[in-house]
């Protein structure tokens, strides 16, 4: 089962969207080894993983928006318990990615914790027509469907929503 989790950055820069960047594409939390091959798990979405920073600066200064708000940041996390690979969870970060259509995301999957997990760094601007992503409140739960949806179709475990009207156990 996967959960998906919205990390505010209140710092929004160039100089902060870089830091977040390089955290989460650090070797020691992206190493995935197979084979006797050892790579990172760091890939983009509409740009490479490699050099996202400077597509998604290209991006903003295109459209003259490098200011307000830079990048929003999500994790999809695993379950300890759920049989997956580092590999698979990427590939459903990929998926995931999806979502935002025409934004750059930086997709980068750490291997490092009891947990697998996927950190999505989202440009806020678009690469097709400059308009700035608006994420409301209630965006979280659309996310989570999203991945939910995604995770069926792995034949992962989701986490059972509780009727109206009762709180949920998230």
């Amino acid at each position: 089962m996967a959960t998906v989790t919205y990390i505010r950055e209140k710092t929004q820069t160039k100089t902060a969207m870089g830091k977040v960047m390089k955290y989460c594409g650090r070797k020691g939390k992206t190493l995935c080894e197979q084979d006797g091959r050892k790579f990172q798990l760091i890939s983009g979405k509409d740009c490479c993983g490699e050099t996202a920073f400077k597509e998604f600066m290209a991006t903003k200064e295109q459209y003259k928006k490098a200011n307000g708000m830079f990048f929003y940041q999500y994790v999809q996390s695993f379950s300890p318990k759920e049989n997956i690979t580092p590999q698979k969870a990427h590939e459903i970060g990929l998926k995931f990615a999806e979502y935002f259509k025409g934004h750059e995301v930086l997709v980068a999957t750490h291997t490092d914790a009891e947990h697998i997990h996927t950190h999505l760094i989202i440009n806020s601007v678009n690469f097709e027509n400059g308009k700035k992503l608006q994420m409301a409140r209630g965006s979280i739960h659309k996310l989570r469907n999203f991945s939910d949806n995604i995770c069926r179709e792995y034949e992962l475990s989701v986490i059972q929503q509780k009727k109206q009207g009762l709180k949920s156990m998230r």
